[in-house]
């Protein structure tokens, strides 16, 4: 619709500027420039874009270079207000002197003398650096001078405080050709906004000002002081970009800077969710925290002066394709993906606590028949009848409630010693695989996983026998109930909460913890287990029920694009020159409306990908499941007890309130109805 109506407004643009309205804006603009001796062409916003919404959001890029050169000691926050009081500082000076412009190397040596910056060149360097990296040519701009007439001389005529020669360098670097001739403020000391430029660039050249035709976006500057002076105009208005939001003010620069690429492509709607009109992207969600989370891993690495890292399958399978592009340069710590789950480890690491496993099963598969607790501990299906009849039980019985816990019971004691060597062959194969792996080499190795309570580090230390100090876990996060003989902070750390604190962001979390094991998900099914092959032992990955199973791997890949695709434009206007962390409630902004707040569109959204796995891995379910209306009129209390123990709990109230009853929490809901039962009592 948008695009739409540019169009209609570009064509009576064109009608009203004698233009042909079918052409394309190419071929408008070179036909506009046609019959000039001399084309002038402003260059920022109209020869030259940058990739972010805002000018000074180049100086937060500066102020991250210089941060990670050691040349300033402030946040790239703070480098950005010095330097834009700087300028304003100097600009002062040089007005009460009766001098026009300023350059740049007069706001750095000011940096330099009040202490900001220890070295004024290399900081010039640096904030020069982080406009090549966002500077992008305006693509219909340089079509149509790439194409004007041979005849026809070209220069290019700027307000800034750059001079010309680096004005020079960005131009080419852009693809406007070698040796661009360059008019800028802070050369000439004279600008277009008093209009004294116009008058410097006919003198310079010895034209008369009927030969020239100054093309430009501002309408001041660019218009009418260029037609005071005689100057044919084409004004290019450039579309005014959203401002920063003002929740974004007080967030970390990565998180600021992504939303501002995002702003300046125009792929950012107004709530900040996805791009207008075109649904709502996942990875929008994900990218900030990504980034974060695998930044604290390294980091977490480095402090502990560990140079193994495991990211786990498969909630560590984007942090590891982040962690990979961060540390190409090959100095960090060594990186590989275990493919490890619960299924593969812990189940095999339970083998001298069969009650427990039996209690662990039957969590998992609540409303499955009982031969699937076999199955999924990988006993042969043509074995289960016949230890269900052992057991004395029904192969049609449901797992459900605590009778069918009994029924487990009784079956996994019946079956113990099958049990037990089925138990002893998945250990030997997850001990081949980790040993093929390195995971076994002697030495402290850490740990990548989603979390929430460390089961699978503490089995993979039971398993192997390694001492629980040399298996160091990374989490986004570790519950208070986590905290227990052999994991504490000692060997583990959580990046959004780590046992519990803080507790605030805990409780953000847990509005809807499912929505991270979501996106830190893997296109690839679950480990069952281990097999040989001619190459060594593989894992066995589970096949996911069809359609399910398609429709998550296409989500999650188009997930894993996305987020890299950002991560990957930060990288390049960085640099490479990252900060070294992001702190989590930054890292959290974009996922915390959704986790807490999320709307009937984002519910829907969601559960078109079915991913939430059963023990055996091929089983899939939405992350949403709202309470029918019925149960709402049967048992009101007990529905309010089920949503809040669902794993997105803020989804589905607002997928479950019935029509009239407006939007709320779920502490505002357990408060009325506790009140309305008070009521009704009386």
């Amino acid at each position: 619709m948008r695009s739409a109506l540019a169009r209609v407004k570009a064509k009576r643009i064109r009608r009203k500027q004698g233009g042909d309205p079918e052409a394309t804006p190419v071929e408008f603009l070179r036909e506009r420039l046609s019959g000039f001796a001399i084309v002038s062409c402003d260059v920022f916003d109209t020869a030259i874009q940058r990739c972010l919404a805002r000018p000074e959001d180049v100086l937060l890029v500066a102020g991250v270079r210089a941060r990670a050169l050691d040349l300033v000691q402030c946040n790239p926050a703070a480098f950005r207000e010095y330097r834009m009081q700087a300028e304003h500082a100097v600009r002062q000076e040089a007005a009460a002197a009766g001098r026009g412009e300023i350059a740049i190397g007069d706001v750095y040596r000011r940096l330099h003398a009040t202490g900001v910056i220890s070295d004024a060149a290399a900081g010039i360097a640096a904030e020069f650096a982080a406009e090549c990296e966002v500077a992008r040519p305006v693509e219909a701009v340089l079509a149509a001078l790439s194409a004007r007439d041979p005849a026809q001389r070209l220069i290019f005529v700027s307000d800034t405080i750059w001079p010309g020669e680096d004005i020079a360098a960005l131009l080419h670097a852009c693809g406007y050709g070698d040796g661009c001739h360059v008019f800028t403020s802070a050369d000439t000391r004279q600008s277009k906004h008093s209009g004294a430029m116009f008058d410097h660039v006919i003198r310079t050249l010895g034209c008369n000002p009927s030969d020239i035709v100054h093309i430009g976006d501002n309408p001041d500057s660019d218009v009418v002081r260029a037609r005071e002076h005689g100057i044919a105009t084409r004004h290019l208005p450039r579309a005014a970009l959203p401002p920063e939001p003002d929740h974004l003010k007080s967030e970390n620069v990565v998180v600021r800077l992504l939303h501002s690429h995002r702003r300046a492509q125009g792929t950012e709607s107004d709530d900040g969710i996805g791009p207008p009109g075109q649904g709502l992207d996942l990875h929008r969600y994900l990218t900030g925290l990504l980034i974060g989370f695998t930044l604290f891993v390294l980091a977490e690495a480095r402090r502990r002066g560990i140079g193994r890292i495991y990211f786990l399958a498969r909630d560590g399978y984007l942090p590891l394709a982040v962690a990979r592009r961060l540390g190409r340069d090959g100095k960090g710590p060594e990186l590989t993906y275990l493919h490890v789950s619960r299924q593969a480890i812990i189940v095999p690491a339970m083998i001298d606590d069969i009650p427990r496993l039996a209690e662990a099963v039957g969590a998992n598969l609540q409303g499955r028949p009982i031969g699937a607790a076999l199955e999924c501990l990988g006993i042969e299906p043509s074995a289960v009848p016949g230890l269900l009849g052992a057991a004395g039980l029904d192969p049609a019985q449901r797992i459900a409630g605590r009778e069918g816990q009994r029924a487990l019971e009784a079956l996994f004691g019946a079956g113990h010693t099958a049990i037990r060597e089925r138990l002893e062959a998945r250990r030997d194969h997850a001990l081949s695989y980790l040993a093929q792996s390195g995971f076994l080499e002697p030495g402290p190795r850490l740990i990548v996983d989603v979390g929430w309570r460390g089961n699978t580090q503490r089995a993979l230390s039971l398993l192997t026998g390694i001492p629980s100090d040399d298996v160091v876990g990374c989490y986004l996060g570790l519950l208070p109930e986590a905290l227990r003989p052999g994991l504490g902070p000692r060997n583990a750390a959580g990046y959004l909460f780590s046992f519990g604190d803080p507790r605030w962001l805990m409780e953000v979390v847990l509005e809807g913890y499912i929505l991270l094991e979501l996106f830190f998900s893997a296109p690839h099914g679950s480990v069952l287990d281990y097999a040989s092959s001619p190459d060594g032992v593989a894992p066995v990955h589970a096949v996911e029920a069809e359609p399910g199973g398609g429709i998550r791997r296409r989500a999650l890949a188009a997930l894993e694009a996305g987020c890299l695709r950002e991560f990957d434009a930060l990288d390049a206007i960085f640099g490479g020159l990252w900060p070294e962390a992001i702190d989590p409630a930054s890292a959290l902004t974009d996922l915390v409306p959704l986790l807490t707040r999320p709307s009937p569109a984002e519910i829907a959204r969601v559960n078109t990908v079915p991913f939430i796995h059963g023990a055996d891995g091929t089983q899939t379910a939405v992350a949403c499941n709202p309470v029918p209306l019925h149960e709402w009129l049967l048992n009101p209390s007990a529905t309010v007890t089920r949503i809040g123990r669902a794993a997105w709990r803020s989804g589905t109230l607002r997928a479950s309130l019935p029509w009239p009853i407006p939007p709320m929490s779920y502490g505002q809901l357990e408060h009325r109805m506790r009140r309305l039962q008070r009521l009704i009592r009386r």
